[in-house]
């Protein structure tokens, strides 16, 4: 019996990897080798930057897609299939708002590079590092090399998450996309891209459609990709919004392999 999808994508945080970013890697190149043996492609989807997810498949990262900022960025062994940025003075206007009127300080995915801001507390400073591996520390907004963004991304004032968002919303409406995606952190984007218009066209370039996905996710910015997928399946510890959008749940969370279960039951099962 042959297997009832012919792609897989997963989210990484919250979804693919542990809380503490590991995740079984003789596991996975098993059942990645099994799915190769019958066809299947496998993405990685993720608003992570296309370095901070190869970091995580030192070994087989030549052997999969990557979905990167929140599909903003498309590679597939080193090579980019698809770039698409913010519009310049939409991006220099939402940076501006977000430092002077609320008072934030933004991590920008940049072409060249990410920007991270230098004065961070130590532990917000290392954690931003980790997800931009390919980084440069910014004092001043104002003083910005010449780049284009895949997409802004912030964490909110907890105390004011729903003001600020409000404030955000009201001041650029249809100019960008403004996604939630877990933990307070919120990602601004170019509108109509997302993980699923991404995933749609790797999908249609290989004769294949949504029909043919399974996807995992946990967050606001996997809705999309799990409503696409013949399979959804959002994560046990998953947030409201992708559980509303999956119709399936996983039996286990991301701490217990719950992407890496699942597959394994169709392999034995189906495979």
């Amino acid at each position: 019996m042959s297997l009832p999808f012919q792609a897989v994508t997963f989210d990484m945080d919250a979804t693919f990897v542990h809380d503490d970013k590991s995740y079984d890697h003789a596991r996975f190149e098993r059942i990645l080798s099994q799915l190769e043996d019958q066809g299947v492609k496998v993405i990685v989807s993720s608003g992570n930057q296309y370095e901070c997810l190869t970091n995580y498949f030192p070994d087989t990262k030549e052997r999969l897609y990557f979905v990167s900022e929140n599909g903003a960025h498309v590679v597939y062994q080193g090579q980019d299939l698809v770039q698409t940025t913010v519009e310049q003075a939409v991006a220099n206007e939402v940076i501006r708002f977000l430092c002077n009127d609320l008072k934030l300080t933004p991590s920008l995915s940049g072409v060249k590079h990410g920007y991270v801001y230098a004065k961070l507390p130590a532990a917000t400073l290392k954690r931003q590092q980790f997800y931009f591996p390919n980084h440069v520390l910014v004092d001043d907004y104002k003083d910005l090399p010449a780049d284009r963004y895949y997409q802004l991304s912030f964490l909110l004032d907890p105390a004011k998450v729903d003001e600020q968002l409000a404030a955000l919303q009201d001041r650029f409406g249809n100019q960008v996309r403004i996604t939630p995606s877990g933990n307070g952190s919120v990602d601004v984007t170019v509108p109509g891209i997302n993980k699923a218009t991404a995933l749609n066209d790797l999908l249609s370039s290989w004769g294949l459609s949504g029909a043919d996905l399974i996807a995992f996710g946990d967050g606001g910015n996997d809705a999309e990709m799990l409503k696409l997928a013949k399979f959804g399946y959002a994560m046990k510890n998953a947030g409201p919004v992708a559980i509303a959008a999956a119709n399936h749940l996983t039996a286990l969370d991301n701490n217990h392999d719950g992407v890496l279960a699942v597959l394994e039951d169709y392999l034995t099962n189906q495979g």
